[in-house]
């Protein structure tokens, strides 16, 4: 019972981790990327130029929408769906198709696309219309009718948009060369390399600040950003959970950020298309501290205090010099002390001292909120014989 027991235990780790790849390959598909549409023409040897969006439809590729509506768009479910036109085999519909065709490492369903946005890849079925058994009026958008054979002709409309050794593609740049789809009797193959992908695009800087309060905790920087073929735009950070615009467009936008780095981007819904870094950062003398700007410590200066001569008689005077670094000091005092010396100094000085009668020392000291520091020197004095 307990060998059956560490069988059936090891079969349940394999079935769970099978699971848990299975449940984030499907996530991973499902995620949601852009709306976007085709646009142009796809080319075909055999039917000519097959129309994928009425805006460039006309015959000197002119917008045709007022009369004849239709595109083909790849919805943020990664669906792929609409018409596209032929003036040879009429309309060639995506999505809402069933009964699809098998085999040919084709995929027997609706046209999706997969990948990590904007490297995507075309896989499943689109259909001409007038390969059905049921094709109505030229000018009408119908596949009423899916039997994978159901024209009484030999041809069935069938388009594969991914197979053995074809594929339509996509990336940054848009539809990529040699995107092939392949639609058997009289369609043959598909060139979609000249098709475009009016996919959402957007550009975004914006630049840091400085916050020059104390307790502060914000500063606003400019920003500059557009957006094009979006349907939800926004410009957003992340990192406050604050939305800045719904605009297409900004220039020199002042928007807040959060003291330290900031994530901000520009959207189509919850789609990135752009991302800044900007930072927010602590002005001279502060620093930051729990999310705000306070007072930065002083930072204690460095000090020396040095005589011309270490040894002297009794009346010598004695050049002494000093130096404070940083300078000017910008924090406390530093005061002179020693025979002749006297007052306070924010820079390196020099002073003569007094006659000197016996051994002196000489000394710079500096007090602020640093703390205290000090350096000094000894002059001593040459013995003197006295008669007796």
């Amino acid at each position: 019972m307990q060998q059956v027991f560490h069988i059936n235990l090891s079969i349940f780790r394999v079935v769970a981790m099978l699971s848990l790849f299975l449940m984030f390959s499907s996530s991973a598909s499902a995620q949601t990327i852009p709306a976007s549409e085709l646009d142009g023409y796809a080319w075909s040897e055999n039917i000519g130029w097959i129309s994928l969006n009425c805006e460039t439809g006309g015959t000197t590729a002119n917008n045709i929408c007022s009369t004849s509506n239709y595109k083909v768009t790849v919805n943020s479910d990664r669906t792929v769906t609409g018409y596209g036109w032929s003036s040879n085999i009429g309309w060639v519909k995506f999505g809402g198709l069933s009964s699809f065709p098998t085999g040919g490492g084709t995929t027997a369903a609706n046209a999706t696309v997969s990948g990590a946005y904007p490297n995507l890849t075309f896989t499943g079925w689109a259909r001409a219309c007038a390969g059905t058994n049921n094709p109505v009026a030229s000018e009408s958008k119908d596949c009423s009718t899916m039997t994978i054979n159901d024209n009484s002709g030999s041809w069935d409309g069938w388009i594969s948009l991914g197979g053995t050794g074809y594929s339509v593609q996509t990336d940054t740049a848009g539809v990529l060369n040699n995107s092939w789809a392949w639609g058997s009797t009289v369609v043959g193959w598909v060139d979609m390399s000249n098709v475009l992908w009016n996919r959402p695009l957007a550009t975004l800087t914006m630049g840091n600040c400085v916050i020059n309060t104390v307790g502060g905790s914000t500063c606003q920087a400019n920003t500059t950003w557009n957006i094009t073929n979006a349907t939800t735009p926004a410009i957003y950070n992340t990192t406050t959970n604050t939305s800045y615009s719904s605009a297409l467009t900004g220039t020199n936008v002042l928007n807040t950020l959060r003291l330290g780095n900031n994530t901000v981007v520009a959207r189509d819904g919850s789609s990135v298309l752009a991302t800044a870094n900007p930072v927010a950062s602590c002005g001279a003398g502060l620093t930051a501290s729990a999310g705000t700007c306070i007072a930065a410590a002083a930072v204690a200066p460095v000090i020396t205090i040095d005589a011309a001569r270490k040894i002297a008689r009794a009346g010598d005077t004695i050049l002494i010099s000093w130096t404070i670094s940083p300078e000017p000091l910008t924090s406390g005092t530093c005061t002179l002390s020693g025979p002749g010396l006297s007052g306070t100094e924010t820079s390196s000085g020099n002073q003569i001292s007094a006659a000197l009668r016996s051994k002196s020392r000489f000394s710079i000291t500096c007090v602020g909120t640093y703390g205290t520091v000090s350096d000094s020197v000894e002059v001593e004095l040459i013995p003197t014989t006295q008669e007796v």
